[in-house]
This record gives C-alpha cells, structure tokens and sequence, in this order.
C-alpha cells in the first residue's frame, strides 16, 4: 500500500519513474488542481459532514456488536447471524470512512484537515478492530463441534471464509481479557510504521540537485527511487543520490530505533502466540483489516528468497556490466543500477494518451476488463494530479462503491505503468468487493501484485506490439527491466534484509543502527558483487522504503510478479480460456488462499519452476538488449 497500506486502507506500492528530471518549478497548490485530474469522492460521501456523521456512527455500532458478542445467550445460529451482519455494516462503514479520510490525506498531507480526517478515522478503525476482535473472541468460544453443526446454516455458509480464518487462529489466541488488550492497543502497534512516513514525508529536507544541463530538481527519496535512478542523466542521478543520502544520515539513530521496535514487537508476539518462530506469524497471521495472511510456510519465502538472490543475480550483473560499458561508467553506484542504456526521450505522453494505451493493452483480457477500466476513468476513480502536499506513493483502495486510484502523473512512460499497475488492483478489487460480503473480504499479499504487475506486462506488450523499429522496441525492454528491477531486485533485497534482521532478532540479537547499515551492505554486496561499488547510500539502504515496517511483504512482489509474467506469456500465446478462468479467479480473490488462486489458472507458486521460468524471461531480454547494444 510505496507505501503499502497494511490495514483496510486498502493496497499501495512505491513505484519505478520515468527516467526524465524535470525544472525545479513550485509545485501548485491543492486547490489549484482542476477537477479532471482528481478523483469524486461524492459516492462515499458528499461533504465532510456527511462523512462526520458516519464516523461517528461507528462506536455506537462497535459498542452494540461488543454487547452481543459478549452475551452469554448464543443459543441459535440465529444469534451467530445477527453479530456477523452487524460487522458486515460496521466493517463497511470502516471502509467507507477511512477510505475518505485516506483520499483527503493523499492529495495533501501537509493539510490540517486530512490530518484531522486521518486521525479520527484511524480512532474509528481502533474502536472496529476492539469490537471486531470480540465478535472473533466469542466464536473461538464455541465449541468446535457446535460451530462445524452452525455453519450448515443457509445465512452462515455465506460467512465461510471468515470462520475458517477464525478457526484457523484457535492454536494462538490467547485468554479474551489478553485478547481485548491486545485489540485495545492496536493502533499503537503501528506507531513505528507511523514514525517512519512522518520522518520522511514530513520532517526530512533535502537539497535540490542539478542536471547535466543545470537545472535545480526537487528530490525526496520517493522522487530517487521514482524518477531518477531511472534518469539516463548520470550527474543528475548522482548529485540526486547524494541528497538522498545526506537527507536520510541526521535521521537514522530515530529510525533504527523505530524499525528495531517493529521488529522486535513482532518476536515478542510470535512467542506470545505460541508460534514456531517469527516467520511462522508473519506467514500465517493476518496483517489487519482487509489484508490477509499469505497463508504459507516460512519455508516458502526461503524457498523464493534462496531462488530469485542467487539465480537472478548473474543475470543482473551481466546487465549492470552492459550498462558500464554503454553509459561507461568507471565506478558505478547503487543510484547506476536502474540506468536506462539510451535516454528515453520519446516516453512523455498526455493523460488522454496514457488512458488509450491502457484499454488497448487490456484488450487481451476481455471486457470485463475494460468496461472496468474505462469506468475508472469516466467516473474519476483516479486522483492523478500532481501538487504539493502529495502523499509519498501510490496505491489502490477498495470501498464499497469502487476502488478508488492515486496515482499522480507526470506524462512519463513509467508513470504510464505505474497507473497501468494500479488499474490492475482496481479490476481486482472491483471484482473481488463485488462478490464478497464485508466481513468475509481478505487480500492475500501473496496474490494481490499478480493482477497489478499483469497490466504492467499487458502495457510492454502492447508497446511492443507497435514498436517502429528494434531501437523503440529495446526502449520497452528497458522499461520491462525497471520493473523486474524493483520487483524482483529491490523489492527481494529488502526481503532478504528483513530475513536477517528478523532471524538475528528471534534469537535474542539486539538490532542497532550499525546492524542495519551492515546487514544492507552484506546483502547488497551478495547481489551485486564487484559490478557496484557500494558507498553510505548502500548502508542507508534500509531508510528508503516502507516496506521494511510490513513484515515479509516485499517478497510477494516476486510472487506476483512471477505468477503475472507467466500469465502474461500465455495471454500473447493466445489462449481465450483463460481469460474466464482468471475472471473467476479475480471474482475470488478475497476468498481462497493464494496458492488455491494460483491453482486456478495452471500456476504452481510453491515450487521453484515458476520463479526459475521468469528468471529466465528476465535473462532472454537482457540477451536481446545485449544484442541491440553491440551490434547497433
């Protein structure tokens, strides 16, 4: 949610850019924004005070289902039904709300207003999640036995998927009272996640850095990681870097200790729980809200983690050498490794333009597909102007009318795809909201990129499709290489800094400031071998992103990703059945477990040779760039 939102705010990511500094010009204000380019937010709420009087609708609700999921009466399925559909109202009004509230805090967080909204949203989602754990405490309270013989009640078997989540949570639920306490400090449990977005989208300054030809350009890290380390520019991308850098050093004391309390909070809740080890909770335990468990063995991120490091790594190093002696680069930084081979300089398109692109990519996935699409545009799901104020990232999130898209663009090809990955959650979501009750609606992480980084291969290929010629076509393969780059290459880094850190910490190993800066060192160092030299920006590596404060969430990117490259293949190979099977699949995906979803379409993602076959895709495109760049 790249912010990740890792509660029912629904899903975001960071995303790569579009390889072009821009002028330093003053961005306009919020209010400056006209109309088309924000999103109407009147189907959740016509005014702030429409939106008032439902969140303070919400402790009423969450009181009244606290009282009957406390009563002592629960004779009938009759009183099992009444809870549920009562959390069916509260959990929708939850969404409703804090979807409104997230919105207002998107297009401008500096403003006082969305910061209000937020944080009476945030209290309400507090009082939910308190009145949520009591209904979930009272059905743990029935005896296996009498639950199995209620489920076959018509208006319980609709609730399936919530009460298997349920009994599934029976081997680690504590006593009610530890039970209650825990939900009651749920909102604090977030603090150190809380720390981190203020640190760095509010507090931090870095200077402006100068392009080749001398212009000043605004930089944040978010900036770094979305346009500029993807900028053909190398003093750009350099002098941009090192102001990411010596922004981030004065904050990294008040970070570690932040990031060292989440996980450190985590080991003390896996034990508390009584599971195997952290990675068991982390895997098997739902992260809040709408967002699931990924519902796997630990030894299944081992299993991605040990393939993608060490199989793709030759590969990306056999690029970065490419890189070296195209863009001849003596010492080549961290900030070199996304450096496009040639500028992309015909990659700027309009909104209009980047709309017609989508729907004809989507075109293969039937129309389904873009009768979605071209709803989210016609009716402004898409907030994607760009002004100061804007939140760091972004995201898709659902509610009950639709999801809705931020996504502010710039014209860049690479904002393109990130729109484009955005619209694939909102198709997902769409269809998924659609076809599941509140209460029963859960994301699996594992899943959730497939339909996202789909729409992102559905785009190249297009772009392939009519490319003018091998030189415009290498330019859609160095922008497929951005994506697998960050999903693939940064995203697993960070995963694999998670894995050490999380490892060094459920055996009782204090984490420390130089801890993090070793351990992203030592991995970075794994990865990349010689190819880079690896300066402080390596050792800060831990401070660019969210992500580290979501448990193992950055290595479903290249579940998702590897699952989606392979559809996408079979989707240009032309096979029309699976168009309805991945429908069905979508239609699904907040219900089954993410492997059964994978199943669905012919994917087995618990084994090696799904992710070895997108290794290898990743591989034949680094050939052909090869190729193009030495004999062209």
């Amino acid at each position: 949610m790249d912010g990740y939102e890792s509660d029912v705010r629904g899903i975001a990511l960071n995303k790569k850019g579009n390889g072009k500094g821009r002028k330093n010009m003053p961005l306009r204000a919020r209010s400056d924004v006209p109309e088309q380019e924000t999103w109407d937010l009147r189907p959740l709420f016509l005014s702030v005070e429409d939106w008032e009087t439902a969140v303070e609708r919400i402790p009423a609700l969450a009181e009244e289902l606290i009282k009957q999921s406390d009563s002592q009466e629960w004779r009938t399925p009759k009183d099992l039904v009444r809870c549920l559909q009562l959390h069916d109202e509260l959990r929708r009004l939850c969404i409703n709300t804090d979807r409104y509230a997230m919105s207002r805090f998107a297009e401008d967080a500096t403003s006082n207003e969305a910061q209000t909204l937020m944080g009476k949203a945030q209290l309400a989602l507090q009082r939910c999640g308190e009145a949520s754990e009591h209904l979930r405490a009272a059905i743990r309270r029935l005896p296996t036995n009498t639950l199995a013989a209620w489920r076959q009640d018509a208006e319980i078997v609709v609730y399936a998927t919530y009460l298997e989540r349920v009994e599934q949570e029976r081997a680690h639920t504590l006593h009610d009272e530890a039970e209650r306490a825990l939900a009651a400090l749920a909102g604090n449990i977030g603090v150190p996640s809380g720390v981190y977005e203020a640190a760095t989208g509010a507090d931090m300054r870095f200077r402006n850095a100068h392009d080749g030809s001398g212009n000043e350009v605004a930089v944040t890290p978010f900036a770094l990681l979305m346009n500029i380390e993807t900028s053909a520019d190398t003093k750009f991308r350099h002098d941009a870097y090192q102001s990411v850098i010596d922004g981030l050093r004065p904050y990294q004391h008040t970070l570690a200790r932040a990031l060292a309390g989440k996980i450190q909070g985590d080991v003390a809740a896996a034990r508390l729980r009584n599971y195997d080890s952290v990675f068991h909770m982390l895997q098997m335990a739902d992260m809040g809200g709408t967002i699931s468990a990924n519902q796997v063995d630990p030894e299944h991120y081992f299993m991605v983690q040990d393939v993608m490091l060490k199989e793709l790594a030759p590969h990306m190093r056999r690029y970065m050498r490419l890189r070296k002696r195209v863009l001849n680069l003596d010492r080549p930084l961290l900030c070199d490794a996304k450096a496009p081979l040639v500028p992309l300089s015909g990659a700027q398109m309009s909104f209009a333009q980047a709309r017609s692109l989508i729907l004809k990519a989507a075109e293969p996935l039937g129309s389904v597909y873009t009768d979605i699409l071209e709803r989210a545009f016609d009716e402004r799901w898409i907030y994607w102007g760009r002004n100061a104020g804007n939140w760091n990232g972004a995201f898709c999130g659902e509610s009950s009318v639709h999801p809705y898209v931020f996504s502010p663009f710039g014209g860049g090809m690479y904002d393109v795809f990130v729109l484009g990955h955005e619209l694939g959650h909102a198709v997902h979501l769409s269809l998924a909201c659609a076809s599941e009750l509140p209460t029963n609606l859960a994301f699996s992480c594992l899943f959730i990129e497939t339909p996202s980084t789909l729409m992102e291969h559905m785009i190249a290929n297009r772009l392939i499709a009519t490319a003018a010629d091998a030189t415009s076509r290498a330019q859609v393969r160095m922008m497929q290489m951005f994506t697998f780059h960050h999903d693939f290459v940064t995203h697993q880094t960070e995963a694999e800094i998670l894995r050490r850190l999380y490892s060094l910490a459920d055996k009782g190993r204090p984490l420390s400031t130089e801890v993090f800066r070793q351990t992203s060192r030592q991995v970075l160092s794994e990865f990349w071998g010689d190819e880079i030299e690896l300066d402080e920006g390596a050792d800060l590596y831990w401070m660019r992103q969210p992500h580290y404060y979501m448990g193992l969430y950055p290595y479903t990117y290249a579940v998702g990703l590897t699952a989606s490259t392979i559809l996408a293949e079979r989707f240009a190979a032309g096979e029309t059945a699976l168009i309805e099977d991945w429908i069905r699949v979508l239609s699904e995906g907040a219900g089954k477990s993410p492997l059964a979803l994978f199943r669905a379409v012919g994917l087995d993602m618990d084994t090696p040779e799904p992710y070895r076959r997108a290794i290898r895709h990743v591989g034949a495109i680094i050939d052909e760039l090869e190729t193009v760049f030495t004999t062209g």
